[in-house]
């Protein structure tokens, strides 16, 4: 599914129809992100990992009926005592095992080369860390 042309795919397992929702935190794919969407869907945009995003084209959101929204939490957590009430919360959870967080892959320093090739693979989820 992540590939060059990753929009292509989706429309066809949706037969052309696209999706309701796409979430967008790659940035520069968010041209194709709108390609993958429906007429009246919409593209959640929250980050920009692979880099700037094109500019989005008022008009193509007008006549596709398409809604882009997004927001950055550092507009919420803009004080001290709201990160620490938010972290605090967090932390809590998981202490009390009512969130669970996925353990990172890990490879040994000197295998550093297998672990680029798993992150270029698209094959990992979540973090990967080298251990010295």
């Amino acid at each position: 599914l992540y590939t060059e042309a990753w929009h292509t795919n989706v429309l066809e397992m949706t037969n052309d129809a696209g999706v309701n929702v796409v979430y967008e935190s790659v940035g520069s794919t968010l041209e194709e992100s709108f390609k993958a969407t429906k007429t009246g869907g919409t593209v959640v945009f929250y980050g920009m990992a692979g880099g700037n995003p094109e500019p989005v084209d008022p008009r193509m959101l007008m006549d596709t009926s398409k809604t882009l929204t997004g927001g950055d939490l550092w507009n919420v957590l803009t004080t001290y005592e709201e990160r620490k009430q938010r972290s605090t919360q967090l932390f809590d959870w998981i202490t009390a095992g009512e969130l669970n967080i996925a353990s990172p892959t890990t490879f040994a320093l000197q295998d550093g080369a297998l672990a680029h090739e798993l992150l270029e693979s698209r094959k990992s989820t979540g973090k990967i860390l080298l251990i010295p």
